[in-house]
């Protein structure tokens, strides 16, 4: 009976020495420094004046609609930027264009042109709540994510196995990266946008796939179907077509 025991101690103590000595799991993890130098170096370098085209399609859905309709956005990584939205059949509903100085939005059936300083605050007051002007929507859609998210973040917390980077005194109050230093989140006061799609093209990282939770409970979501650059646009392209005696509205 002694023997038994004397092999059960001698069991016991080989169990806790190899426990103690076995290699301890590194945490999943990685350093919120590493994570954040990984997505700035994946961020495509911002071209000023890069001729692009973008085709996609958008959805909206708010408390009274719920729209679809595809998109094209041209023009240049500055300025002039176009943006044609049809609906069925390919008939185009209204024609966008953004200069530094203002957005217009003309609908050929109300033969009316709304114009406004800001272009996403125009937007918002006909129908579409985006958090970003043509310009910048434009930049987000083609990855140049350093012209918008600034380039040091405040403080960071580990949130649902990614980092969620703070910035203080800024529109785009914080981000969520993955541990691969890939953009998953963008958040702003009142409004959310998810990254899905990763697609590196064209010397381009961007997402395919867009989902805003925007102002006032309003939801969109853009899937992009082609991004073509290097475009040569002639000025006449970048402008509104636009037949005489419409009326214009300035939005305030």
């Amino acid at each position: 009976m002694m023997n038994y025991f004397k092999i059960f101690c001698l069991a016991v103590c080989v169990l806790i020495l190899t426990a103690s000595c076995a290699p301890k799991r590194m945490p999943v993890e990685r350093p919120p420094e590493v994570v954040w130098g990984d997505f700035r170096a994946k961020t495509p370098e911002y071209v000023q004046g890069r001729g692009f085209i973008i085709r996609s399609s958008i959805s909206f859905v708010t408390a009274e609609s719920r729209n679809r309709f595809q998109a094209s956005i041209w023009g240049f990584s500055g300025h002039p930027v176009r943006m044609d939205l049809s609906a069925g059949f390919g008939r185009i509903f209204s024609m966008w264009l953004e200069d530094e100085l203002t957005w217009q939005a003309y609908f050929p059936d109300e033969r009316t042109r709304y114009l406004h300083s800001d272009g996403s605050m125009g937007a918002a007051l006909l129908g579409f709540p985006i958090p970003f002007n043509l310009h910048e929507t434009a930049l987000v859609l083609m990855g140049y994510f350093d012209v918008l998210i600034p380039g040091q973040y405040h403080h960071v917390e580990f949130e649902n196995g990614k980092w969620k980077y703070h910035f203080e005194d800024e529109r785009i109050s914080s981000v969520v990266l993955n541990q691969a230093g890939n953009l998953k989140y963008v958040f702003g006061e009142g409004w959310r946008v998810e990254f899905d799609g990763l697609e590196q093209k064209n010397g381009l990282v961007y997402f395919s796939r867009l989902d805003m939770q925007l102002f006032d409970d309003n939801q969109a979501t853009i899937l992009i179907r082609s991004i073509d650059l290097d475009q040569d646009w002639k000025p006449e392209q970048l402008e509104l077509d636009l037949p005489e005696n419409i009326q214009s509205v300035f939005l305030y």
